[in-house]
């Protein structure tokens, strides 16, 4: 049987025996009755024997029953393995969590026979931590929760009974300081003060009968407090300045900073939100108003009312001084930190906040002590120290006063957390606008967000809105350096991108399969070496290869554009067109130059893509640049090639510099038909002969649309589709290696879900340009006459002697302008119309279209889209053996260049004013040209230069106008009206 004696009470807990635990049904039996009758249950009992082997078989399935191990009568050892000696083991089994609390353990201990427990400190330890961590105070409601938390999974719980003044201890200088050091402190009452401070001056007062002890974790035993009031000071014990006081934080509610962004009439810094601005309070009360609770907390009702967590709550509670001004505390005394590098940025922070130039007067592996550079003057009661210098030969004793604010952060040894020790929080010191902490590392973090919604800042706007910001002494030299540390932290660093680039291809291989990319490397002679160097790389994303083959045009154009960062490269793409003559991105490349190896290179991956062979009938554009003639010519020899007629007429312009030479070269190069062109020609010939002996040098089959094929379905004599992808992709030139990809990744990724979004709106058979382009045939073919010649052929004559032959049949006219585009011209309508009225079957121009011009080719090309990918931190790592390192830079003389060469005769963009540059100035003094009235020295026009070579005067600089006058009249041969 389970004897318990009377354990089943509507109230206390009474005297029992000792239990036979053997049988564990009339437990659950006692259980059941208490719950029947809502009676309370206390079924904990006292025993000093050994546990049993399996506690939790002990108490079954039951999670709320435990056993406490009460360690008594001993102490707690001081070297850095803290263990509990000399003392007495007793058990008390099945102690309810639900029914648990501070006066329950005290009549426990009444049963070991401790009825005066005035000098007693309650600890728990944490199961399976050691006792210099893992110490916790066992002194109100919320300890006992604290506790409770544990027993579901660990059914012995150790509280240790510590005996003072045994933890007393007091400190040697020449000792190590430790963290975890104990020591007795005095609480006395100090008012009028803005901040908390150890007074190392006033005298230490210890009473044995009112001493208060800081256990392992820094808990406060605030039983007898002295004095008064809500504010209190801490007094060191020691002469030394070093102090051990800690508290635990999760056990009280502070006064939390209130967000201040929303909140009108207080400026909050958002960007860097550890720089808290002091906020004006009107009146003391109302900090009982503006108090935050921790809602994540449960807390009892008498928390507040206990005197020590009353002492706890105060001290860590920001208080305005007598100017009314809330100070945030930074620091407080056993605040702890896991490296000095927090300490450091915190100290920053605080230096920044408060406009205070503080140093570390002690900076070693253990400690860590940071003073205020301030003076002040002595009505302060500062510090004040004796300095010595000579003046005029003497010496002269000097006194200033030094801020008394001091912090000393200390650890024991490299295995323990840092701690304050010392704190004098009080400035007196004036404030300063030149601080050391204000790096440009720092303003770096306050101007990200800035940077990055608006790269093209100025650095002027940017060292204006830092100084308003802070009110310190910034220099635009650092905001600029500010800047650079901002864009490298957005857009990544340009040497270590290159490492990851395997990493990026494997990512984009993973998001779509079809997804082409290839990394080429430099040849290393040395097989030996772990790096490779950058070369070049291809990337042809899937869904753009499945919607460019679904668009039904041949017709791509090549082009190259340079990179802007510190490291040289081209830009290589390829862009074909749309159903609605609007361009479409295919593939683009990174390599070392522009050269035939690198277009060969590209050409070679594009036709892997593509499923081209080398006797394909494609079209391609572009400019005459050395390196692609020969690299197409060499992977696809039977493609038609066609040369940008922009670039042509730009070099023509280099030897045959005649203005009224582009249009007629324009003239030439538009012309549908081979009389069209032919005639164009010797009109140019007529102009200028040189510049027509230039372009027949070109054969027109590159250039001219009479001589293009009507393979490509698209009459463009310019590569302006590339132009317009390079103008999208220009802010990525200067970006990292993967910035720039990325940035011309997510360019595709929008551009195609815009274009979706605008053929969801739209009806018809066919896109909005080719409609346009056929509504304007069909008005221009209402002047159009036709006469039927039978076999579907029809002679389409009109106003300025037009005539053409159009072959139904055969989908052609002799203007080409239908076989060019796939549109039908106006000479086909007008002949599709006189079909249509004489009742024959010939259906709507709109059914002679294309199908590359239909709406609904237009929505199979802009189905496929790009696929997103992850974030840098879950890209899959690269196996490869070899790590990628950024090509060779070569610093080139000068300024780096980053806008484009302009044309010879192009117009410069100077805002409103135009140059002057080429156009002759005439001087307003003596009237000739070449000069102006400010660099006037005299100097004549013509007449005067006759008579210089003729020798009949001597001019020089210093001769001025009057006189060049008086000797011309003395000559026979001029007189007064030549000189006018």
């Amino acid at each position: 049987m389970f004897l318990l004696g009377d354990v089943v009470s509507s109230g206390r807990h009474q005297t029992f025996g000792s239990p036979c635990i053997s049988d564990f049904n009339y437990f659950i039996l006692l259980v059941d009755i208490a719950r029947t009758f809502d009676m309370v249950l206390t079924l904990w009992t006292h025993r000093s024997q050994c546990l049993p082997t399996d506690v939790k078989q002990l108490y079954g399935g039951i999670t709320n029953y435990f056993t406490i191990r009460v360690n008594h009568g001993g102490v707690f050892t001081q070297k850095s393995d803290m263990k509990y000696v000399n003392g007495t083991v007793d058990y008390f089994d099945f102690v309810d969590a639900d029914l648990f609390s501070v006066h329950e353990f005290e009549d426990m201990l009444e049963m070991l026979g401790y009825m005066n427990r005035e000098k007693m400190c309650y600890q728990f330890g944490i199961p399976e931590i050691e006792l210099e961590y893992g110490l916790m105070p066992l002194v109100n409601d919320q300890d006992v929760i604290n506790l409770c938390k544990y027993v579901s999974y660990h059914k012995v719980i150790d509280i240790y009974i510590q005996h003072m003044p045994s933890m007393i201890e007091e400190m040697n200088d020449n000792q190590p300081i430790s963290p975890e050091l104990h020591r007795s402190i005095k609480i006395t009452k100090i008012v009028g003060s803005c901040s908390k401070k150890l007074d190392l001056d006033a005298p230490v007062l210890i009473d044995d009968n009112h001493v208060n002890v800081i256990g392992p974790l820094g808990r406060l035993d605030m039983d007898d407090i002295v004095g008064e009031g809500d504010d209190s000071d801490f007094l060191d014990d020691d002469t030394s300045s070093d102090s051990d006081f800690n508290m635990e934080d999760n056990t009280m509610v502070d006064d939390i900073d209130v967000e201040m962004g929303d909140l009108h009439g207080v400026h909050y810094d958002l960007d860097y939100p550890s720089l808290q601005q002091t906020i004006e309070s009107t009146h003391d009360s109302d900090d009982d108003f503006l108090a935050v609770v921790d809602t994540d907390m449960f807390e009892s009702t008498g928390i507040v009312d206990e005197p020590r967590e009353k002492m706890i709550y105060d001290l860590l509670k920001s208080k305005p001084c007598s100017s009314g001004v809330l100070h945030p505390k930074v620091f407080k005394l056993g605040q702890k930190f896991k490296s000095k590098k927090d300490i450091k940025a915190l100290v920053d922070m605080h230096s920044i906040d408060t406009k205070r130039d503080l140093y570390y007067a002690k900076n070693d592996k253990n400690r860590l002590r940071v003073k205020c550079r301030g003076v002040t003057t002595l009505m302060n009661d500062g510090r004040a120290t004796r300095s010595e210098s000579i003046c005029q030969g003497k010496k002269v004793i000097s006194k200033e006063s030094r801020c008394p604010w001091v912090l000393l952060v200390s650890r024991a040894n490299n295995e323990k957390d840092w701690m304050v020790k010392t704190l004098f929080e009080e400035h007196t010191c004036m404030t300063t606008r030149s601080l050391k902490a204000c790096t440009a590392k720092f303003l770096a973090g306050s101007i990200v967000q800035q940077v990055e919604s608006n790269p093209t800042i100025p650095t002027r706007a940017l060292h204006d809105d830092l100084q308003q910001k802070f009110q310190l002494g910034i220099s635009q030299i650092k905001a600029f350096r500010a800047k650079s540390i901002a864009q490298q932290h957005i857009h990544g660093d340009y040497q270590n991108q290159y490492t990851i680039l395997r990493d990026y291809a494997l990512e984009l291989k993973r998001c779509d399969t079809g997804t082409n990319v290839k990394i080429q490397v430099h040849s290393e002679p040395n097989l030996s070496l772990q790096t490779r160097v950058f070369k070049r790389i291809y990337i042809c994303l899937g869904a753009l290869k499945n919607g460019f083959k679904a668009g039904c045009r041949d017709f791509l154009g090549l082009d190259g554009t340079f990179m802007k960062g510190p490291y040289p490269g081209q830009i290589l793409t390829t862009v074909g067109l749309d159903s609605n003559n609007g361009i479409y991105p295919l593939a683009y490349a990174v390599v070392e130059s522009e050269n035939t190896n690198s277009w060969t290179w590209f050409l070679e991956n594009l036709a892997e893509d593509l499923d081209l062979t080398p006797r394909c009938n494609f079209t391609f554009i572009s400019d005459r640049q050395k390196g692609i003639l020969p690299a197409i010519a060499k992977v696809f020899p039977a493609a038609e090639h066609r040369y940008c007629l922009r670039h042509v007429y730009e070099n023509m312009k280099l030897s045959c510099k005649d203005k009224v030479l582009e249009d007629l070269v324009w003239k030439c190069g538009k012309a549908t038909s081979i009389p069209g062109f032919d005639k164009a020609m010797e009109y140019l010939k007529k102009v200028n002969e040189q510049a027509h002996a230039w372009l027949c040098k070109i054969p027109p089959k590159h250039w001219a649309r009479a001589h293009f094929t009507g393979r490509a379905l698209s009459d463009a004599v310019t590569n302006n589709l590339c132009e317009v992808f390079n103008s999208k992709i220009g802010k990525a030139r200067d970006k990292p290696i993967i910035t720039c990809l990325e940035y011309i990744r997510e360019y595709l990724m929008r551009r195609i879900c815009s274009v979706q979004k605008e053929i969801e709106k739209l009806q018809g058979p066919l896109t909005p340009t080719a409609t346009t382009l056929l509504e304007k045939a069909k008005k221009e073919a209402a002047e159009y006459r036709v006469i039927f010649a039978g076999n579907g052929k029809y002679q389409v004559y009109g106003p300025w002697m037009d005539q053409c032959v159009v072959n139904l049949i055969q989908k052609t006219c002799s203007c080409r302008s239908w076989e060019l585009t796939g549109i039908p011209c106006k000479h086909a309508i007008c002949a599709m119309f006189d079909k249509i009225d004489n009742r024959e079957v010939c259906g709507e121009p709109e059914e002679w279209v294309h199908d590359c011009y239909k709406l609904h080719t237009w929505k199979e090309m802009y189905k496929y889209k790009v696929e997103p990918i992850n974030g840098r931190n879950m890209w899959e790592k690269s196996q490869c053996p070899f790590t990628l390192t950024h090509p060779k830079h070569h610093t080139q003389v000068g300024r780096p260049k980053k806008k484009r060469k302009t044309a010879a005769d192009e117009a410069p963009s100077q805002g409103k004013n135009l140059s002057r540059k080429f156009m002759t100035v005439t001087c307003t003094k003596c009237k000739n040209k070449g000069h102006n009235s400010r660099t006037c020295k005299g100097q004549g026009g013509t007449k005067e230069m006759l008579l210089r070579n003729s020798g009949k005067i001597a001019y020089g600089p210093s001769v001025n106008r009057c006189s060049f006058a008086i000797q011309i009249l003395e000559h026979d041969s001029w007189s007064v009206e030549d000189l006018e």
